[in-house]
């Protein structure tokens, strides 16, 4: 087997996994394949050039000879890679990092995720307790922050979709079938090639029926495995076989760190790269057809279990042709009072920017629900369109550009797919916000940030199209500059880069929404005496945009909000890229503690609810949702860990970006939740006390009554947060006293009830089935205060002891010996129950709790100078990444779980889970973050 990155073998025999078979000594397994030199990042990043290009092609590497080739040979080549053989018993490929050809195509990365195109393995993932399941084939999702999006996926086409507010709580898994690109390729006289620039759809091998739509029936698709695909979110890259031009194309939003304006915007660049390496000249015509397409479809989405709202409605089509200097744009509109919130008067706008001898022709109309022969006939003809309408219907457009290259020349044809969708809506349309990219289209806000009515004006795709060609260059450096140091780092693996960029496409896909000012709502806001202007979160905040995730976009209740147990995994990724994005969510949560009556941050972004209008729990809900809305009770409160992350987070925040005043404001708060928190912890005693189940994201795993490591752990960090935030504010000395004496007190019933001397590790619980267990999570919060520099909450060398006794009995394989990550506990004899099965959740292998624990074994390497931690770290970091990235059997790039099995990680719970951003800690660990 081919060793990970970094890893030099630990030569141990791998252990019992809790409650699984024993395997063959071979700690090693993910196998990261570069059959091809790598290609730079800033090849990558290249800029397109809009006139004729001839000579040496621009993105070729230095000293990469060009080819000069044959259609004969590249038919050849398209054959060998759509017929590739393929290893017995494995019907598809496995997904490889990194990819370069001798062709002139876009250079594709080497931490690119790399798949033949339309290549869809067969799902062979089981969604297991639950029934939310991913899919194999997703691909990089197009659009800003809140904007909206639909990925581009692994066929080609334009879907799955995720447009947004109550109707977008879980992805449509639908395509366009209208939505392709399409080349024409015509040597003189001689008959030209026509292909469109997608496959079929993947097909159901249980119905037989198509995941997503294929491309319209009368255009001449690719076969399976004739092009490329390749993903480093924010950038797809593509290239195509059948041509004797060398064809590609790289498509991106563009999402830039630390900034507002771009990364919010609805837009979609799609340039297109083609260089002639005949001796003939050639003309290559590209077409981009698209359809006036709706935000939702009912009857699509993940899961249709839950209250989605009324149906969208989008009628009143219109369409028509713009033309200013370069730029040439169809723009397809939709106007009736019909319209419901989320598609009152929107738009899509395809343009381009017309370089040096490229001509343009467009269609302003053709039938979408047609056979799509009406506009491709023209084109396959000519590779020109009409410049009209060829029909009234007004449901979907087309731009054509033609280039004519001699030998040796290179054109590079720039597109922008702009939508105008401005407005999203929940709670049945009662409430509706303006969405964040409209406040630079005009949209204004009052001083408490309600939208200003008639401010904004509305049918924007046009002038956001033509912004965005106009800002096409500028626009790729500035993504450039903070994805490139990522990219190209080489003191991270290769597959942990690939891991940490694509999974920043949650903060567009996973129901992403960032407002612009708040039009309408009729909900008195939790905390308040009345509705009306000012009277919501924020609204003393002044210029607030709120911002919010869920924590799953591929169904299920649990996942359909923001819940700070799971997103403070990820708070690495969202305090060093998205700060920006950030401060405004967690000043609403400061709020929220004064605004609920038990003194208990709250989490707010949730589509079942009113999103950050009304939040809480029902005083008598068995379960309380994310976060507890009851007055604290010891054995009794759940999520004891939330308020413990809550006060961390802003800690963190203010910390990172060294803004006291946001400590300041978070101090009411901070003191609010320790007093909650001890309101948990039984008299005479120093620890909280968790509940039977439900007190952290363990879930049913049975940890209290009585104290747990887990949340103990976390008391232990929040504690001494209050105490260093108190001692830079200089505030609340006699009160910052009394927390040094509460944490001493804690400290030694923490070491007392938690060591075990005789196996050199902290229990799990102290009652219940588990108090001889360790777990993978023992230092979670410990490495929390490390990663912001606050003193040691438990022993360090007990710390140190436990690492090097317990690292090797963390690991989980699968029937083929592979690792498959480290289960959450291990026990002695088993975690079996007396009737011989192995309780859920016990020995899965969680996600993000992986990563985190391989940050702190990271950490601690290099701190307690252990080497063997260290490689355990690469080891079990790369193993978790590969089961996501590189086994497109388990269906889960785009849509990592929070947990799977730990024989099978293709047995998983809650694709879409955004927990698995944690990957950017262990990048921090490996290498500071600020210092690339």
């Amino acid at each position: 087997m081919t060793s990970i990155d970094g890893f030099n073998g630990i030569g141990t025999t791998p252990p019992m996994a809790a409650g699984g078979p024993t395997h063959p000594a071979d700690p090693i397994s993910p196998v990261v394949t570069q059959t091809e030199p790598e290609a730079s990042p800033s090849d990558a990043c290249s800029k397109p050039s809009r006139r004729t290009a001839v000579g040496i092609l621009a993105g070729l590497a230095a000293g990469t000879a060009l080819e000069v080739s044959s259609p004969t040979s590249h038919a050849a080549a398209a054959a060998g890679l759509a017929q590739a053989p393929q290893a017995a018993g494995n019907p598809m490929p496995e997904a490889q990092l990194g990819f370069r050809s001798r062709r002139a195509f876009f250079p594709v990365p080497d931490a690119a995720l790399v798949r033949p195109l339309g290549q869809v393995a067969p799902d062979e993932g089981t969604p297991a307790p639950v029934p939310y399941a991913g899919s194999p084939g997703l691909g990089i999702p197009l659009g800003g922050f809140g904007a909206g999006a639909f990925m581009i996926n692994q066929s080609g086409t334009f879907g799955p979709w995720s447009f947004g507010g109550q109707q977008g709580s879980s992805w449509e898994m639908r395509a366009l079938p209208q939505a392709a690109f399409h080349v024409r390729e015509q040597v003189g006289g001689e008959a030209a090639t026509v292909r469109t620039l997608a496959t079929d759809g993947p097909i159901d091998p249980e119905s037989g029926k198509e995941i997503w739509q294929s491309p319209l029936p009368a255009w001449n698709r690719l076969a399976p495995g004739e092009g490329r695909y390749a993903a480093l979110y924010p950038f797809g890259f593509t290239s195509y076989e059948p041509f004797a031009t060398d064809v590609s194309m790289r498509f991106f939003s563009p999402i830039e760190a630390g900034e507002d304006r771009r990364t919010s915007l609805p837009v979609a660049y799609f340039d297109v790269k083609v260089a002639n390496n005949t001796r003939q000249t050639r003309t290559v015509s590209v077409m981009f057809t698209m359809p006036n397409a709706p935000a939702h479809v009912a009857g699509t989405h993940a899961d249709e279990s839950v209250r989605l709202g009324p149906p969208s409605i989008r009628k009143g089509f219109t369409s028509r042709y713009d033309q200013r200097g370069p730029i040439h744009a169809v723009t397809l509109g939709a106007d009736s009072p019909e319209n419901t919130p989320d598609s009152a008067r929107s738009e899509w706008t395809i343009a381009t920017w017309a370089g040096r001898d490229q001509v343009v022709s467009h269609v302003t109309s053709w039938n979408a629900e047609g056979d799509g022969a009406d506009v491709y006939q023209p084109f396959r003809t000519t590779g020109r369109l009409p410049d009209r309408s060829l029909d009234a219907s007004h449901s979907a457009g087309a731009l054509s550009v033609s280039v004519t290259l001699r030998p040796g020349a290179s054109s590079t044809i720039s597109f922008v797919l702009a939508w105008d969708f401005p407005q999203v809506a929940f709670a049945d349309n009662s409430t509706v916000w303006m969405r964040r990219y409209t406040n630079f289209y005009g949209a204004r806000e009052t001083k408490t940030n309600e939208y200003v009515e008639g401010s904004y004006p509305f049918g924007q795709g046009f002038a956001i199209a033509s912004d965005a060609l106009r800002d096409h260059d500028d626009a790729l450096s500035a993504v450039c500059r903070w994805w490139e140091p990522i990219a190209t780092e080489k003191a991270y693996p290769t597959v942990l880069r690939s891991a940490a960029l694509n999974q920043l496409a949650e903060l567009t896909w996973n129901n992403s929404f960032w407002e612009g000012g708040l039009v309408r709502h009729s909900a008195v806001a939790t905390g308040f005496a009345t509705a009306g202007p000012g009277q919501h979160l924020n609204a003393s905040v002044k210029g607030s945009h709120l911002f919010g995730i869920q924590d799953t976009i591929a169904g299920g209740v649990s996942g359909m909000g923001e819940t700070t147990d799971i997103q403070v995994y990820n708070y690495r990724a969202y305090f060093h890229l998205f700060p920006n994005v950030q401060r405004d969510r967690l000043l609403a949560s400061i709020e929220s503690v004064q605004r609920s009556f038990n003194g208990n941050a709250h989490d707010l972004y949730s589509t079942l609810n009113n999103p950050y209008i009304t939040f809480g729990n029902a005083q008598d809900a068995p379960i309380q949702g994310g976060t507890d809305s009851r007055p604290p009770k010891p054995g009794s409160s759940q999520w004891l860990d939330s308020p413990s992350k809550f006060i961390f987070q802003w800690y963190a925040f203010a910390t990172m970006t060294e803004d006291r005043s946001f400590l300041r404001q978070a101090w009411p708060a901070i003191k609010a939740e320790i007093t909650w928190l001890k309101g948990t912890i039984p008299a005479g005693q120093h620890l909280p006390s968790d509940p039977p189940a439900f007190s952290n994201p363990f879930n049913i795993v049975p940890q209290g009554p009585g104290p747990a490591l887990f949340n103990s752990e976390l008391y232990l960090l929040a504690l001494t947060v209050a105490i260093a935030a108190g001692e830079q504010l200089h505030t609340d000395r006699d009160y910052v006293a009394g927390l040094r004496a509460d944490l001493v007190a804690a400290k030694a019933e923490f070491e007392a009830a938690f060591w075990d001397v005789e196996a050199k590790h902290y229990r799990f619980a102290t009652a219940g089935p588990y108090t001889k267990a360790s777990t993978i999570s023992a230092f979670y919060a410990q490495h929390l205060a490390e990663s912001v520099k606050l003193p040691d909450l438990l022993d360090p060398l007990r710390h140190q002891q436990e690492l090097n006794s317990q690292y090797r009995n963390f690991r989980s394989f699968d029937d083929d010996g592979e690792v498959t990550g480290a289960p959450l506990l291990f026990q002695p004899g088993g975690l079996a129950g007396p009737d011989g099965t192995v309780p859920f959740e016990t020995d899965w292998v969680m996600v993000g709790d992986n990563f985190s624990a391989a940050a702190d074994y990271l950490t601690s390497a290099r701190r307690f100078q252990q080497p063997q931690l260290r490689s355990y770290a690469l080891e079990l970091a790369q193993a978790v990444a590969t089961q996501i990235w590189l086994r497109p059997r388990n269906g889960l790039a785009f849509a990592a779980p929070w947990a799977w099995f730990p024989d099978d990680a293709g047995k998983y719970v809650y694709p879409g889970y955004s927990q698995a951003l944690a990957v950017w800690d262990v990048l921090e660990a490996i290498k500071p973050l600020t210092s690339l």
